[in-house]
């Protein structure tokens, strides 16, 4: 998984049900907010209807006076005035009062002593000002000239309040009245006292700011709407948190389920790794165990018979560790065990006993299994690194009869290195750090140099000489070695051309052809495209070629090779003799030489019987109307040996170790080299 995707991953992994439970708060807090407010509006706005009536009716009442107050009080007037009374329905009372507040006429459904409402307030000296001082009721000063009162508030609370005058003699026709409210109760009763066309009269009015059934019936209807909203937007969001919820499991369920065994994951098995390590006080270890030879069993058997077992370890695997333990299926036919342990040899013991059950699912086909181990050191080790470590075990398993093996430093420096070189090589191939090296093959009658191989060695201007036994492996699984290999075939193929420009006698050059190229149909036209750029003759090029290619396709591998024969390249099989089909190829794929491997003059007990199995190959290949050729050849008596066998070129230390380029010349070209 790259560092990207992980970050991703654990984003969404933060994104917990508390943002969306602060998110769901948040918007019904503004709905909710959105909701009384209008509502707040609507009632405001049935108030302000309420209270602009009360003036319209106040001033038809005021317009009368004005009209027909002739300044006694008559019969026509008390009519029009008690007809207009009871037609409005918020004025209850009219008193037409002088400046010292002495009533001249009193109508309506009371007549209280107006002197009880103002008490000992007068309003005298007409024309300057004129202070209302009585302190037992709140005094407020409007924006309109309206003057508040309330029973509800004491002299003291209030005294410090009343200190604002009102000028009477102030007001003009654009401020006709002066408001006087009071709130006894729950009802409003709002006293106003309007100036007359008579500066000598005012009309002081008592009415009722009348809340109806409608008004009544609005605001509960608002009330229960905004609780319905509420309501309704609470739910909503409650259930937009349950189905995140719901659904943030299952996106977790999917990410951490494997799909071939059914059950847990590398995913899961990492973040409940790391919390089980954390938090419990146990020595933990980490061990990869691996289905061997998977791909043979798929070939076999078939791919769903395959994951088919893969599914049964898996469920056996889950029975097989405590609840404190884990599981996990990681890749391929690798799984994941977090294992608690006291001792190694414990440890040790409880994984031989997992190999025997897992080996009884099946007992009709031949399971084996492998395991690589890494201790858990801190409780704050990350679990990636334990599990790439344990893997890095498990590759030293092979050839191990335990099929165990425990994580060392060895092996990390190992992988270390192993980044090293596949970080350097691109740069490695475009700076031509990789140097060809050619090593002589000698005519056996005559030692005289009759052909080359030519060999790769890497110039590191860091690391220096790195030998090719420690990075060709590396290639070979990675693939770079098929851009090694055309970047080798390419400088045989320029040097051969250099040497033909300079009138040298060209020698064969046998050029290592690996196992990964063989997968491409058209590589005879592709080595032949390369040799063609430089109009090299294509008999002064061997293409060789690993018996273990012959393991692989065997139609493609033997089109590739008769296509190079018609081309004109010479086509040998290099370590003839290492593996078991070695007859078998000679049967089957046409070739012009064979290279005897070293392994057959190394070490060797009973050497009359070796001599006796090399001097019959040679006998056989010499039948087939092939070239031998005997590698690793450093004694003397080696040499005799294979002369007398007919042997046709020999190569080993005994003549020559392999040479860079300028001292190949050299040898090959001794009498030019001189004379230059």
């Amino acid at each position: 998984m790259s560092k990207k995707q992980d970050r991703r991953i654990k984003r969404f992994k933060r994104k917990a049900v508390w943002p969306r439970v602060i998110g769901m708060i948040f918007t019904d807090t503004i709905l909710l907010g959105c909701a009384i407010y209008l509502s707040y509006l609507a009632i405001i706005g049935l108030y302000d209807s309420a209270v602009l009536d009360n003036m319209n009716e106040c001033n038809s009442v005021v317009r009368i006076v004005n009209n027909e107050w002739t300044g006694t009080q008559t019969k026509e007037f008390d009519e029009r005035i008690k007809n207009s009374l009871e037609f409005l329905s918020s004025v209850n009372e009219l008193y037409l009062v002088n400046p010292d507040l002495e009533i001249l006429a009193a109508y309506g459904e009371s007549n209280p002593n107006f002197e009880e409402i103002f008490y000992e307030n007068q309003l005298r000296n007409l024309g300057s000002d004129t202070v209302l001082t009585r302190s037992t009721y709140e005094l407020e000063e409007r924006g309109d000239y309206s003057i508040g009162f309330t029973d509800k508030d004491s002299a003291d609370q209030l005294s410090s309040r009343i200190s604002d005058a009102l000028s009477f003699s102030s007001f003009d026709t654009n401020l006709p009245s002066l408001n006087y409210n009071r709130l006894p109760y729950l009802h409003f009763s709002n006293w106003t006292i309007h100036k007359t066309n008579n500066p000598l009269v005012y009309a002081c009015i008592k009415s009722k700011l009348v809340i109806t059934n409608f008004h009544r019936n609005f605001a509960s209807f608002l009330v229960v709407m905004l609780v319905i909203l509420f309501l309704f937007c609470f739910i909503y969001e409650i259930i937009r948190l349950v189905s995140y919820v719901i659904g943030a499991h299952q996106i977790d369920s999917f990410m951490t389920t494997d799909f071939i065994t059914g059950g847990k994951n590398r995913e899961y098995f990492v973040r409940v790794a790391k919390k089980r390590i954390k938090r419990n006080k146990l020595s933990y270890a980490v061990v990869q165990l691996r289905v061997e030879k998977y791909r043979n069993y798929c070939i076999s058997y078939g791919v769903k018979t395959g994951e088919s077992l893969l599914e049964h370890v898996s469920l056996r695997l889950e029975h097989l560790v405590s609840k404190k333990e884990l599981s996990a299926h990681v890749e391929k036919s690798d799984f994941a065990l977090l294992l608690a342990y006291e001792t190694e040899e414990d440890l040790l013991k409880r994984i031989n006993k997992i190999f025997e059950i897992l080996i009884d699912i099946n007992t009709s086909q031949h399971l084996a299994f492998a395991a690589g181990i890494k201790k858990v050191e801190s409780r704050t080790d990350d679990v990636n690194n334990l599990l790439t470590e344990a893997a890095l075990a498990l590759r030293e398993v092979d050839g191990k009869v335990s099929g165990i093996a425990w994580f060392n430093d060895k092996m990390k420096e190992s992988q270390i290195w192993e980044r090293r070189i596949e970080d350097d090589m691109e740069k490695a191939l475009e700076n031509h750090e990789f140097q060809l090296y050619l090593q002589p093959k000698y005519a056996t009658k005559k030692e005289t140099l009759a052909a080359a191989e030519a060999l790769v060695r890497w110039i590191h201007p860091e690391l220096g000489f790195i030998s090719p036994a420690k990075f060709i492996p590396i290639f070979e699984t990675n693939g770079f070695i098929l851009k090694l290999d055309d970047y080798m075939l390419n400088a045989v193929a320029q040097r051969q051309a250099t040497w033909m420009k300079q009138g040298k006698q060209l020698v064969p050059i046998s050029v290592n052809v690996s196992r990964a190229h063989f997968t491409r149909e058209d590589l005879a036209d592709h080595i032949c495209g390369i040799v063609d750029k430089y109009n090299v003759p294509h008999e002064y090029i061997e293409l060789e070629l690993t018996e273990s290619a012959f393991f692989d396709d065997k139609s493609v591998l033997l089109n590739t090779v008769k296509k190079l024969k018609e081309y004109g390249f010479a086509v040998s099989m290099d370590d003839f003799g290492a593996g078991y089909s070695s007859l078998n190829s000679l049967k089957e794929l046409p070739l012009d030489v064979i290279k005897l491997d070293a392994q057959f003059f190394r070490e060797i007990d009973d050497i009359e019987r070796a001599n006796l199995i090399v001097g019959d190959t040679i006998c056989l290949a010499k039948k087939l109307g092939m070239q031998i050729v005997a590698e690793g050849i450093e004694t003397r008596e080696q040499v005799d040996f294979l002369a007398n066998q007919d042997c046709d070129l020999i190569q080993g230390f005994y003549f020559a170790k392999p040479l860079p380029v300028n001292e190949f010349e050299q040898r090959a070209y001794p009498s030019t080299s001189a004379s230059s």
